[in-house]
């Protein structure tokens, strides 16, 4: 096992960043703990081409790569740019093997991550994996990375990300062009989920309460989503009535983050977008059944976890075997509640 440097003859830092949204919006508390850590450090982080907006720009990043190591020439690309940057050590944030190997491959001297995957002759320095690790909130387990540095009991700092102010500017065009105000109410809704239907609260429900929302704050509500959600996204719409719009597949990741930024409410499933929209400081509702509110939840008190006791849940299926009774079990009214605690 190599020697870890101390903290301040630490020049450059690689980092490996999850491949999905809302994992790389976990990263970012861990991120900032880096840069208390590492002051002297320039911090290179590389990512996916689809996460790699949240940190342009960022400032816990000083660069960013994107990475397309889904093909060997693609990967080997990447092991050429990292190489260049002569990292003095690395931190692995994905658990998968694939990771170490691009890290091992560009000669990283220093290589940090969890024993997991079957790479352990990989990683220089590999973090024990705990079962308490398996039971506390992401942030800290991307946290305890840094423990050979700095006391795990720390309290993390919450995720954060930054909107330009153009992109504010564009996003208020963007509204503008759509008869919405600056000044007015808007409720931002999620309906629809990457990982699967069974993160999914029911449509009309989320029309009722946006309408509710909307209705008493004569605002507007605009549906978010990618372009293979539109259809959800219609769906609300079309359940809400005057004053919806569907804006799913019409945004970049960075036109989302500025919309959400500009958001007055949103109400969201668990997904990448609710971790964006808590990160900003948003006001938002989450709707969690299947997956685990225990490791996952958007983190800020701008926040409200909406979800059922079911003795199948988390269950963590993509989709619901049964009869979906931990989404049908969330009523109109409990979000409704739940957002105006918020908005009090």
């Amino acid at each position: 096992m190599s020697q870890l440097p101390e903290p301040d003859s630490v020049r450059a830092i690689a980092v490996r960043l999850t491949n999905w949204v809302g994992d790389c919006v976990i990263n970012t508390p861990f991120l900032g703990r880096l840069r208390e850590v590492f002051p002297s450090a320039r911090v290179t982080v590389f990512g996916r081409r689809n996460v790699v907006p949240l940190f342009e720009p960022h400032p816990y990043a000083d660069e960013v790569v994107p990475l397309d190591d889904s093909s060997r020439a693609g990967f080997m690309a990447g092991v050429r740019v990292l190489r260049s940057l002569r990292p003095d050590l690395g931190f692995l944030l994905p658990n998968s093997l694939k990771a170490a190997s691009f890290f091992a491959a560009a000669g990283v001297p220093v290589r940090i991550g969890y024993d997991r995957d079957a790479r352990r002759m990989l990683l220089t320095h590999p973090v024990e994996l705990r079962p308490e690790d398996l039971a506390v909130h992401e942030v800290k387990y991307y946290l305890r990375l840094l423990h050979f540095w700095q006391e795990e009991a720390l309290t993390p700092p919450p995720p954060r990300l930054v909107v330009t102010e153009e992109e504010h500017a564009r996003a208020g065009q963007w509204l503008a062009d759509r008869g919405i105000g600056p000044e007015d109410f808007v409720v931002g809704v999620n309906p629809a989920a990457v990982y699967g239907t069974a993160k999914r609260w029911l449509p009309e429900r989320f029309a009722e309460a946006a309408r509710h929302f909307a209705g008493t704050r004569r605002g507007h509500a605009v549906v978010t989503g990618l372009p293979e959600e539109r259809p959800v996204a219609e769906a609300v719409c079309e359940a809400g009535g005057s004053g919806f719009h569907n804006a799913a597949g019409e945004m970049s990741l960075r036109e989302l983050m500025a919309f959400l930024a500009r958001c007055s409410l949103y109400i969201t499933n668990d997904s990448g977008a609710m971790h964006v929209a808590a990160a900003l400081g948003t006001p938002a509702v989450a709707i969690f059944g299947s997956t685990d509110w225990v490791t996952t939840a958007p983190l800020g008190g701008h926040t409200r976890i909406v979800r059922v006791e079911t003795p199948c849940a988390p269950c963590l299926l993509r989709h619901c075997p049964i009869d979906h009774r931990c989404m049908t079990g969330v009523t109109t009214e409990m979000v409704i509640r739940a957002g105006e605690e918020l908005l009090a």
